[in-house]
């Protein structure tokens, strides 16, 4: 048990910090999903690391899972930009246009210029065919695209969020 923890801790220390819907390090989600319950497991109120592990639940479609951990966050700090539009996403991944769309714009009202946030707006917007609306967000996605490789993210991310 020792060694396992150790290794685990190894592996803690050399993955570095993850971004807010990023992954801590190229492990495959499985191996993220122990490294971030270990650091929850050193310090169960860290909400950056409760959202990373509910976007690594996410990836691997343990989605009830995911909406634990983002309820958990939103409990504490209803407002954390992260959780609510982590949830949006988890909504959207349900095929919950509308309910997502509660989450999404709370996540706009604290901060209305992350690209993402209007990528996850038009998505949603497009499940529930509103396609007007749905175009308007992605055309504001890509106006805040710093460049080329923010615009290969926001294509990437449509495909992950769609399964397309």
């Amino acid at each position: 048990m020792q060694k396992l923890f150790l290794a685990l801790t190894v592996v803690l220390l050399m993955s570095g910090s993850a971004a807010a819907h990023g992954n801590i390090s190229k492990l495959p989600d499985s191996v993220q999903i122990l490294q971030y319950k270990m650091k929850l497991y050193m310090n169960a109120d860290d909400a950056d690391t409760k959202n990373s592990l509910a976007m690594a639940y996410f990836r691997t479609n343990q989605l009830d899972e995911a909406k634990n951990e983002l309820s958990s966050i939103l409990e504490k700090d209803a407002n954390n930009f992260n959780a609510l539009d982590g949830m949006g996403l988890v909504l959207i991944k349900e095929g919950n246009g509308a309910e997502a769309l509660d989450y999404l714009k709370r996540a706009q009202k604290v901060n209305d210029k992350d690209v993402m946030l209007h990528v996850h707006l038009s998505v949603a917007h497009s499940q529930l065919k509103e396609a007007d609306l749905a175009r308007s967000e992605m055309d504001k996605a890509k106006a805040l695209a710093s460049g080329p490789e923010e615009l290969t993210r926001i294509q990437e991310e449509v495909k992950m969020i769609t399964n397309s």
